[in-house]
């Protein structure tokens, strides 16, 4: 393979994205070196809530094939979230009650994964608290390389196992539980183009209502209806991803294309897509300008208003409509001779109701918009 090739593969799979907790881990390439980092990520819904989480992580390329990865977490989280959907006005609205959020979670995670031949097999564990929520998680994961590591075949799973508590009511200790299964392949189909392809499917069962979410309908006739937030115990959910990269060698550039399709059996389908392209520029510099949009049916039993008769299973929580959304972002990376890089990214989101594919959203969504923003630096040795 001539060097601008291999120049040209390397940039194209350190583009590569991580996938959540059935992570696929980086190609080993050093029999020692290591990473450590840290990003600190600012997010804020208008009129909403706010969260600011720095993070800290770490990766660690051993002898014999080992690596270990961890990372550790804190959110911090304030500001107001509705809790009730009223029409007392005319018409359902999203409604702030009671005290500000203020709230902090603690995230922890570590991988550990052997590398023996072609073969790659992993073990990661997760641990994430907060006051009303408690999460435990683990996965496995093998990994296998063949046509000369040009095509990777993966399989994991992963449970979690979750508590769902309330500060409203000290007696709520409810559990949920996650199984989560993964095929996938990675291909590189040319020294410039690579792509990924994964299914996932989850098998929930548990305590899936939100305790915070009410519902208070007036009817013209009779008297209102008042309704916590009650949804089905099961929730069992199909994913496909897939995920393009091809480089450009003469522009210096790497389009980056994913597409994500979600089912469940609560009918909810949705389809994400976004389209970004990693341009280098000057000594060190990469800019990377992205599209996201998103787009989602309603639940079968979403409603901002109460029913009649009055069901047993029943939601207005609004992130259960219909609904699609766009998220333009920016990232600027510098990556320095001495290890050094640093990174910042700034976004925007918008959801609305006329945004959903075809533009058939739930009628009284809300609109939200949000920005963000994540400042990193990390050093290789």
């Amino acid at each position: 393979m001539a060097a601008t090739d291999s120049k040209s593969l390397g940039a194209l799979l350190q583009a590569a994205l991580a996938l959540p907790i059935l992570a696929i881990p980086a190609r080993a390439g050093a029999v020692e070196s290591g990473e450590i980092g840290v990003n600190l990520l600012y997010y804020r819904e208008q009129g909403l809530m706010k969260v600011t989480e720095p993070v800290a992580w770490t990766r660690l390329a051993l002898r014999d094939g080992w690596e270990v990865r961890g990372s550790a977490a804190v959110d911090i989280v304030t500001g107001a979230s509705p809790e009730l959907v009223s029409n007392v006005s005319g018409k359902p609205v999203q409604v702030v009650t009671g005290a500000s959020v203020d709230d902090r979670r603690n995230l922890y995670d570590l991988k550990v994964s052997k590398r023996t031949g072609e073969w790659t097999f992993g073990v990661t564990g997760a641990y994430s608290k907060e006051e009303d929520y408690l999460s435990k998680a683990f996965g496995l994961e093998a990994k296998w390389d063949l046509n000369d590591r040009n095509t990777t075949v993966t399989a994991g799973f992963g449970s979690s196992a979750d508590r769902v508590r309330s500060h409203d009511d000290p007696t709520l200790d409810e559990p949920r539980d996650t199984k989560e299964y993964l095929v996938g392949l990675t291909q590189v189909l040319s020294p410039i183009a690579a792509i990924q392809t994964t299914l996932q499917w989850n098998r929930g069962d548990g305590y899936y209502d939100d305790p915070y979410k009410k519902t208070l309908t007036f009817y013209p006739t009779g008297a209102p209806a008042f309704a916590g937030d009650t949804r089905p115990d099961p929730r069992n959910a199909f994913i496909w991803l897939t995920r393009y990269r091809h480089h450009v060698a003469h522009a210096q550039g790497t389009l980056q294309a994913d597409y994500r399709y979600y089912r469940d059996d609560w009918n909810i389908t949705a389809h994400t897509l976004e389209v970004a392209w990693s341009q280098t520029v000057g000594d060190g510099w990469t800019l990377r300008p992205a599209l996201r949009y998103y787009s989602q049916s309603r639940a079968d039993f979403y409603s901002p208003v109460i029913p009649q008769p009055q069901p047993a299973i029943h939601s207005s929580d609004q992130r259960l409509a219909a609904f699609g959304g766009v998220t333009p972002s920016f990232r600027a990376t510098l990556q320095l001779a001495s290890g050094w890089r640093f990174e910042a990214t700034i976004g925007y989101v918008e959801n609305a109701g006329n945004l959903k594919l075809g533009g058939s959203g739930s009628e009284f969504f809300e609109k939200l918009r949000a920005y963000y923003g994540i400042l990193g630096m990390s050093r290789t040795f």
